[in-house]
């Protein structure tokens, strides 16, 4: 019986310590802390190609054009690096639900006219520029390599869907950047990064304005898809 016991003892120590040389060997996902994943991150995004992403927004009308006519609700875009990108954007124009193309490319951009659905230059009143998100000087990069105050890691594992979520503070114009140029009043983001790839898959966070509440998701996904992005035929 004691014979039993002593190789049982060994057997269990020697398996602790093959499980301490595993860890060794590979990394520990769960001892990463907020700066190494902000980081790389900021690392991923910087080498964006192409993406495919969607922005959201419930409550309160934030509006696209300084006169207060077009409410922006949703939009599904495009980018292709280095400053290009087009999306569909829903919009309540006049009371009226409408859909609005729109392409940027290395700072102009353009639009559908929501009566025609012709294309034009966009106004210099509308301030949505997609681009904007992916810019390496105000963009998703730089939000998390100095962007970010006070990032905290919500959990030091990642969630079911293999992301941690970090929340920080963050200063209005980086805020204005994350929405196209249309929001600069929050002081809050919470970030969603894929453990694996280190890609940032979702950003929500909530402004405050005169009209009331508004909730802001942005979503990213299919990194790498092939996107061409041309300029529009104004004929």
């Amino acid at each position: 019986m004691t014979r039993l016991r002593s190789s049982l003892l060994l057997a269990l120590v020697t398996l602790a310590l093959l499980g301490a040389c595993s860890s060794d060997s590979g990394e520990d996902v769960e001892a990463v802390g907020v700066d190494e994943i902000r980081t790389r991150s900021a690392s991923a995004m910087a080498d964006v190609d192409s993406v495919l992403f969607t922005i959201e927004l419930e409550g309160a009308d934030v509006f696209i054009d300084d006169a207060g006519l077009i409410g922006f609700r949703t939009a599904e875009g495009r980018f292709a690096a280095p400053s290009s990108a087009d999306a569909v954007v829903s919009v309540v124009a006049l009371g009226l639900a409408t859909e609005v193309g729109a392409v940027a490319i290395d700072g102009e951009v353009w639009i559908t006219n929501p009566l025609s659905g012709d294309w034009e230059p966009a106004p210099e009143s509308l301030t949505f520029d997609p681009t904007q998100l992916f810019d390496p000087e105000v963009g998703f990069s730089r939000l998390l390599s100095d962007g970010l105050i006070n990032p905290t890691l919500v959990s030091p594992s990642p969630d079911p869907e293999g992301r941690y979520q970090l929340t920080a503070d963050v200063e209005p114009e980086r805020v204005r950047a994350l929405t196209g140029g249309l929001v600069d009043d929050v002081d809050n983001v919470d970030l969603w990064i894929d453990a694996t790839s280190n890609q940032l898959v979702e950003v929500t966070f909530d402004v405050g304005t005169d009209a009331g509440g508004t909730s802001w998701t942005l979503l990213l996904r299919d990194y790498g898809t092939a996107v061409s992005i041309n300029e529009p035929d104004l004929s």
